[in-house]
């Protein structure tokens, strides 16, 4: 132990004895470092760091999949209950759902983020009030019943002021009042991961409508989050075992709604945001974690570089210690013992660099005003990785000069000359290939980044089968101040008449959703003929309802029949307009125009084909041309919808005027996501990720490129002030300027070409893997590869030029004196 302090004391005074040395290396450190922290924390938030619960190791998430979804997805009410009285497998099961509500207190309205959730919610995952009480496990079984609520610890902090007196008082929610029994433990946000819940609400306060009445009873509507706690010395194969077994005589008694229903129990961690996340977020975890690898693996090339030519410099510092006799052994672990002090100052700084990318990371918010819950924890996870990746990089920077120093010829290093370690070429070898791994790592990250950007751009090029420019949207939900059908209807005349009036208003039209909105409507369709079979044998599309205006609004081009119009209301025959795929799918070879089909229950009345609308992108920008189709709002009513005005102006212009109509006729009505819908586009279901992924793969591809180049130059560098003996000569013989150019660039740019054949065939092997990941774009897209090689090249060369204009200005009388 002696030893040790005696080693990190002197190689603390080294460090300091060349500060540009150590703070070269330090900054190279924390860029990678840093990176990874930053890249780790957020991994680290939605796959490791559990919900502040009981026993939430042992939390899982309980989902089906069935034979039109395959992915795992929520459950319904009633298979539920089923799945909760019959399995044995579960110390204890609960349920949620996630609603925007509408909630009045104070003599202020606002639209707040609802869990509507099970009596036992709270007790089932070990949570206390931080004021007065949760819920019970009896409430929440009843439709329009237990009109009571729990506020979020953060939403009573902000909107109430911590006042402690709030509980026990009326509010209203949704038009109807409720009492504040409790305020949520501080700390917990609710369990759907990307936001927080302002209020928790019993699951019966969804109301009495047909909609809630369908959640509650109706077997094929799953809406339900199902979490559970496993019981001690069981599995989640044999929890899975244990429900398929329930799901399996479900399918037998229930086979219109539950046939071939498959169950899925999932980690809590890796089921977030959804159950379907879980088979996504681990690869785009490990891609994202491996090209910040690699960054790192040539931000440790590059530190070893620096570090071979320190030694070079210290060779006979070296020397005399060892012929004073300082064993083999101490020295390699003297300068791996310097090695691991740089890591662990290149450690605290890539600790602080990490954390400032966090922040940043936070401050990303999407389009509009959905709640999104951004913070990041460095937690004991965070800082045990930055601590193992400091390690890892002291190791792997100094094994090579360690060994190096530690096998030097000590008869060679102190000859007068000192040639015979400087001149090695063994150790210009090691150094020329560590730079060529590095040159293949830089090229892996900008071929990535650049598949990223070739992606993205696909994505903004993508026909979206609508006209978004010039588009203003504004949402409302009337039924958050209690309105009823009648006097929604009535509302929302009265709004569009105002807005159609407006001086730059071209059209106006309501719509339940927006392409690539947050919430689609999905339902199951029977076509003529059809009627007899099970729900979970019929095709299950989306579809929007939308009046008249709509289309024109829109610029959705109706290809065959018509749009909706004044004679499609309440009393007349049910319509409907489908889009091309649908048409095409339904009716092959057929005029789709004049025939039937029901959606929601096999019983509902059908409804009629008038229209085919011309296809587009529905609810994922990246989809597939899909099934899709439109219903009226004057006979599909809803209380949601997103007014959306096509302008002749910017449409932020319009957006006082339009909110002034709106509150005109009802004051206390929130309206919220209101931009315009360029800016939509630019959402988590449109371009948010592809634009979030090409940035960040860019960072990471210049950073490496960076380091990369600082790596060649360092070594061009480094030959050519061991060359400067044999230039003198060439230079002496005759050699033209330019001579030198060629051989210097030359060397270089050999060096980044080995480092090209590999960094191909390493990055054409990964993004086999990061395929599914990008659009319209190959794994082995010629673009990305030839534009990321050809810059790579570039600045390899730019790199060169430095050293080579020195090699040419070298003067061959003093090149050739001797010392």
């Amino acid at each position: 132990m002696r030893d040790f302090w005696s080693d990190v004391r002197y190689g603390a005074r080294m460090l300091a004895k060349s500060p540009a040395f150590t703070l070269v290396a330090i900054l190279t450190l924390a860029v990678g470092i840093g990176a990874n922290t930053a890249v780790f924390s957020v991994v680290n938030s939605f796959l490791f760091h559990p919900l502040p619960v009981r026993n939430p190791a042992r939390l899982v998430v309980v989902a089906n999949g069935t034979d039109d979804y395959q992915s795992p997805h929520e459950v319904s009410n009633a298979d539920f209950k089923d799945f909760q009285s019959q399995s044995d497998a579960f110390a204890d099961m609960t349920a949620y759902l996630i609603h925007f509500s509408g909630l009045t207190a104070n003599n202020r309205s606002e639209r707040v983020l609802a869990t509507y959730v099970k009596g036992n919610y709270f007790s089932a995952l070990g949570l206390q009030p931080a004021l007065g009480r949760l819920f019970l496990p009896s409430e929440g079984e009843t439709l329009d019943a237990d009109p009571v609520i729990v506020l979020g610890y953060s939403y009573w902090k902000q909107r109430f002021n911590r006042d402690p007196s709030i509980v026990g008082k009326t509010v209203i929610l949704n038009g109807q009042p409720v009492t504040v029994v409790g305020v949520a433990p501080k700390g917990f946000f609710g369990t759907f991961f990307i936001v927080e819940a302002n209020i928790y609400v019993p699951l019966g306060m969804l109301g009495n409508d047909v909609e809630s009445k369908n959640i509650f009873n109706n077997r094929g509507d799953r809406q339900l989050r199902a979490l559970a706690h496993l019981k001690p010395g069981i599995t989640m194969e044999k929890a899975r075992v244990s429900l398929q077994v329930i799901a399996d005589r479900l399918n037998r008694e229930y086979p219109d709604t539950n046939k071939n229903l498959q169950m899925a129990v999932i980690p809590e961690t890796l089921a977030r945001p959804e159950a379907s996340s879980a088979s996504m977020w681990p690869l785009i975890a490990s891609v994202f974690l491996g090209l910040v690898g690699m960054v790192l693996l040539v931000t440790c090339v590059n530190v070893t570089n620096l570090l071979l030519a320190r030694a070079s410099v210290r060779s006979k510092e070296m020397a005399i210690r060892a012929a004073l006799g300082a064993g083999r052994r101490r020295l390699f672990r003297q300068v791996l013992t310097e090695s691991l002090l740089l890591a662990g100052l290149g450690g605290a700084a890539g600790t602080a660099l990490g954390l400032w990318l966090m922040k940043l990371i936070e401050n990303i918010r999407l389009p509009g005003d959905f709640p999104m819950r951004t913070s990041i924890p460095f937690d004991w996870r965070v800082f045990l990785f930055v601590a193992s990746v400091a390690i890892a990089c002291g190791l792997f920077a100094g094994i090579v000069p360690a060994w190096r120093a530690s096998r030097m010829s000590l008869n060679g290093v102190l000859r007068e000359s000192g040639r015979s370690l400087t001149d090695s070429a063994g150790h210009n070898r090691i150094r020329s290939v560590l730079v060529a791994g590095q040159a293949a790592g830089s090229l892996v990250v900008l071929i990535m980044a650049g598949l990223f950007l070739r992606s993205l751009q696909r994505a903004e090029k993508t026909t979206l089968g609508f006209n978004p420019d010039h588009v203003l949207n504004l949402t409302m939900d009337v039924s958050q101040l209690g309105y009823d059908q009648n006097r929604g209807t009535n509302f929302y005349r009265q709004v569009i008449e105002r807005v159609r009036a407006l001086p730059g208003v071209e059209s106006a039209g309501f719509a339940y959703s927006v392409p690539f909105g947050y919430f689609s409507q999905w339902d199951n369709v029977w076509k003529e003929g059809q009627e007899g079979l099970p729900e979970s044998q019929v095709p299950r599309p989306p579809h929007n309802k939308v009046d008249g205006d709509y289309f024109h609004t829109m610029g959705i081009p109706i290809v065959r029949g018509r749009a909706f119009g004044e004679q499609d209301q309440g009393s007349s025959t049910r319509v409907a307009v489908v889009n091309e795929t649908m048409a095409r799918t339904f009716w092959p070879g057929q005029d789709p125009i004049g025939h039937h089909f029901r959606y929601g229950t096999k019983q509902a009345q059908p409804v009629e084909v008038v229209g085919v609308a011309k296809d587009g992108k529905y609810v994922w920008i990246a989809e597939d041309q899909r099934t899709y189709f439109y219903v009226p709002l004057t006979q599909d009513y809803s209380a949601v919808r997103v007014l959306q005005v096509r302008a002749s102006v910017p449409p932020a212009v319009l957006t006082r005027s339009i909110e002034d109509q709106i509150h005109s006729v009802e004051p206390g009505l929130p309206v919220f996501e209101v931009m315009s819908m360029d800016t939509a586009l630019q959402g988590g279901n449109g371009l948010f990720l592809f634009r979030v992924a090409a940035i960040f793969a860019g960072i990471l591809g210049g950073l490496s490129l960076l380091l990369a180049v600082c790596g060649v130059y360092g070594v061009v560098s480094y030959g050519v002030n061991q060359r400067t003996h044999e230039i003198g000569i060439r230079m002496a013989l005759g050699a033209q300027q330019q001579n030198i150019l060629h051989l210097v660039v030359l060397q270089g740019v050999k060096l980044v070409l080995g480092g090209l054949v590999l960094g191909i065939a390493l990055s054409a092997g990964l993004a086999r893997v990061l395929e599914s990941l990008l659009v319209d774009t190959g794994a082995l897209d010629p673009l990305a590869y030839g534009a990321a090689s050809l810059l790579l090249i570039a600045v390899a060369v730019m790199a060169c030029y430095l050293p080579a204009r020195r090699a040419m200005r070298v003067d061959p009388l003093v090149a050739l004196r001797h010392e």
